[in-house]
Order: structure tokens, then C-alpha cells, then sequence
């Protein structure tokens, strides 16, 4: 028996939930993983997961070896780590999930710039539009905007996530301008009902906040979608500018209410709390927050061209 290949694959199984999904993420047969855990209950004489036909639960006594394991495998990896940093090259596999916005617009570039920069590094690069937890998952960053707390993730802050309504000059033309918040209310509006799936938007104005409760007339999960209908003057909708940047500077989208600031949140990275975080995952948030930081280059490219825009941008 393998006793710390044991109690990794019991980690990882009590993490996931699942004997099948810790074996695909491990690359290991469903058996393998079952063998390893069967071995470690009689070595330690303790039964570490309830299990039945439809589902698969940690015990009383796994949940505090698990507690116990999580604390001696980051102490162990952090003293790998330690001696043989002069010797460190980026090299496996990097695993990073990503919202489609922030993949399409930079994410998939940085990326191929990352690997050119590490070539023993191999990059598996997932997108999506939903809330993604790295360790159920098996990723050693997912990158979103910023979601519920918990336990067992950190949180890094990447970037200001700021964002603005905008419309097509066609929509505009025909169905006019609104001049306040709650104008919206009489407008047609293309909804990300993921991110905001209480149908309201939250605007402040001169230290004041509103919130503005909208009906909309189209709901998605993914950027594509508002994209698409504002292009085609069918609605309004709100995205994060570093999406629209083009669109803003060219006029092809208008952004409106722009005497008021919608409520921003950050774009950030999660990954697995423990004393050693990846080396590769570490260098690759430091280049992501040098890039961009708290001024990202889409702002300031779009305030040279739409200075008139700042107050809404909070570039004041």
C-alpha cells in the first residue's frame, strides 16, 4: 500500500463526492480509486464514507482525517517546494476555468503568452458561464467574477469589474434615450440572468444608490447573447466594458445613463486555500495583475476616446 497516494485520492475523493469523478480528474480507473480507499479504512480500522447505490458520504471520523490530511500534505508540499526552488521549471499541467467574456476578450491570449513564456507547460483551458468551483472541478484556477464565500477557496483580486448599459443608435433612435434609471422600466432589455438573476440593476449617483427593479424581454446565461441583440438593435443590455471596448470608441454601441455608476464587483481567481499554491498558478496571477491591475488599459483607451463617459467609468 501507497499510504500517501492513499490519502491524496481520499482527498480528493471527499472533496469531489464522487469515486468516478476523483478517478477522471486523477487520470486513475474507478477501481484504482476504490482499492486506495478500501486499503486506507484497514489500515486506519476506520470506515472514512458512507456508502449506497445513490449516493456517497464522508463520515464523522473521515471529515476530521480529512481535516488532519489537508494541514500535513500542504506542510509536505511546501517543504518539496522549498527545496528545490532553485531548481524549478513550469512544467504538467495547468487546469484554469474561465467566464466566456474575460476568455474571449484576454484570457485565451494571455494564456498562449503564459506557455510561450513556459513551454513545458502544458495549458487545459475550460470557458463558461456559470459558477465554477475549482476543487469540485479539478481546476487550479477559476477565474469570475466575485461569487459566495467559501470555507475551503481563497480569493484573489485580478481586476475592477466595471460595467455599462448600451444600445445600438438604430434602438435609440426608435425607441429614445433614457434619461434615468427607472426609465428602463419602459425599454426592452437583454438580461444576463445568471449574474443577476433578481432582475434588478443597483446605480449611485453623487454618493446616492437606487436600485431599479426591469422586466426584461430576453434572458441568457452568456455574453453572446447580449451581444447580439444590442448589434442588432433589438434591446439594451448591460456588459462589462472590457467586452464592448470596440464598440464604445467606434459608436456602434451608445452607452446611456451615464451620469450614474452601476454598481461594480471585481474579476477574480479562486483556488484551493492551503499554505503551497502552485508555482504556475502563482506566476500566472502576478501577470495578470501587472497587466491589468487597478487600471486596466480598456479604460484608459476608452476614456482618451469617450472622456465624456468618466463620470460613469469612475474615472474621475
Amino acid at each position: 500500500m501507497n499510504e500517501l497516494e492513499c490519502i491524496r485520492t481520499f482527498i480528493k475523493v471527499a472533496e469531489v463526492g464522487s469515486f468516478t469523478e476523483a478517478a477522471r480528474q486523477m487520470g486513475s480507473a474507478k477501481s484504482a480509486v476504490t482499492k486506495r480507499i478500501n486499503q486506507l479504512e484497514e489500515h486506519l480500522e476506520l470506515q472514512l464514507f458512507q456508502r449506497s447505490t445513490r449516493r456517497l458520504s464522508i463520515t464523522e471520523g473521515g471529515t476530521a482525517f480529512y481535516q488532519r490530511c489537508i494541514h500535513i500534505l500542504s506542510d509536505l508540499d511546501q517543504a518539496k517546494s522549498d527545496v528545490s526552488k532553485l531548481e524549478w521549471s513550469l512544467s504538467g499541467t495547468f487546469r484554469v476555468s474561465c467566464v466566456s467574456s474575460f476568455t474571449q476578450s484576454y484570457l485565451a491570449n494571455d494564456l498562449c503568452e503564459y506557455q510561450l513564456q513556459h513551454p513545458e507547460l502544458q495549458i487545459d483551458l475550460r470557458q463558461h458561464d456559470r459558477y465554477c468551483d475549482p476543487v469540485q472541478e479539478g481546476f487550479d484556477l477559476s477565474i469570475q467574477p466575485t461569487s459566495p464565500h467559501s470555507e475551503i477557496l481563497e480569493e484573489i483580486e485580478i481586476l475592477p469589474l466595471k460595467r455599462l448599459i448600451v444600445g445600438s443608435p438604430a434602438y435609440l433612435e426608435k425607441w429614445g434615450i433614457p434619461q434615468k434609471p427607472e426609465d428602463l422600466i419602459d425599454h426592452r432589455l437583454a438580461h444576463n440572468n445568471h449574474v443577476q438573476p433578481d432582475y434588478q440593476m443597483s446605480f449611485e449617483r453623487e454618493g446616492k444608490s437606487q436600485n431599479v427593479s426591469f422586466h426584461p424581454n430576453m434572458l441568457t446565461n452568456t455574453i453572446l447573447l447580449l451581444h447580439a441583440a444590442v448589434k442588432k438593435g433589438e434591446c439594451l443590455a448591460m456588459m462589462p466594458i472590457f467586452y464592448i471596448e470596440d464598440e464604445i470608441i467606434s459608436g456602434e454601441f451608445i452607452p446611456i445613463l451615464t451620469d450614474y455608476r452601476i454598481q461594480k464587483t471585481q474579476l477574480c481567481a479562486y483556488y484551493r486555500k492551503s499554505s503551497f499554491v502552485p508555482m504556475k498558478a502563482l506566476i500566472f496571477l502576478n501577470m495578470l495583475r501587472q497587466k491589468y491591475g487597478n487600471y486596466p488599459p480598456w479604460e484608459r483607451r476608452i476614456f482618451q476616446s469617450k472622456p465624456e463617459i468618466s463620470y460613469a467609468l469612475d474615472l474621475n
